[in-house]
């Protein structure tokens, strides 16, 4: 009896063994060879689910995405304004092992797309996506007199979003010196400067 696959976790492993190959090699020396290897199939297999390495590329970068966001969507239920921006923030940052390999991930692509059309309007479609998060968050910690009434949204907004593209970029170059702690120190300091309280930190790594 022939044995039964299930495609869609076959295409989950297919895109982990991408992740992986990613944070060990770099994505410049990404291969379809080497991630089917990785991930233990042929390159025929990876073929059926794949047309080519740019559709693989761009579809891990999507589910590290909504990992992201589904860390958030369940992290800020029942949170309001700066309660909810800083947990949209945290599991943005690369606080610990997963959201490390988020952010190799991440700046992978920036570098692949700068010479990838296709790559990099994906990447502007996911800068908007999380822009829009952040900025909802902002406006409504606004409403809540939680940030200084005659500031700009859209200013905050793009200063959070500067903070977590050089935190992450500082963490995964220089690990030593972009910890956990310090991450979260300074997103403290800056959350504290926008009018309102900051909250009480959760746990570095959470």
């Amino acid at each position: 009896m022939p044995k039964i696959v299930d495609h869609e976790v076959r295409r989950q492993e297919l895109l982990a063994a991408t992740w992986r190959v990613i944070a060990r090699t770099g994505i410049i020396g990404v291969t379809t060879r080497e991630i089917a290897r990785e991930a233990g199939f042929s390159t025929g297999v990876l073929a059926h689910y794949f047309a080519d390495k740019e559709e693989l590329l761009a579809a891990a970068l999507r589910l590290s995405h909504q990992q992201v966001y589904t860390r958030i969507r369940e992290r800020t239920q029942g949170l309001l304004g700066m309660d909810a921006i800083r947990v949209v923030m945290l599991e943005a940052l690369p606080l610990d092992e997963r959201r490390m390999l988020e952010a190799q991930i991440e700046m992978s692509f920036l570098s692949l797309a700068l010479g990838n059309d296709a790559l990099r309007e994906l990447q502007h479609e996911e800068f908007e996506r999380f822009w829009d998060v952040l900025n909802y968050r902002v406006c409504e910690a606004q409403k809540l007199g939680q940030v200084w009434a005659d500031a700009d949204p859209s200013d905050i907004t793009h200063e959070l979003m500067i903070l977590v593209e050089g935190m992450s970029q500082e963490a995964v170059l220089y690990p030593t010196r972009a910890t956990a702690q310090r991450q979260c120190q300074t997103l403290d300091a800056v959350l504290g400067r926008l009018g309102g309280p900051a909250g009480v930190p959760p746990a570095v790594g959470r």
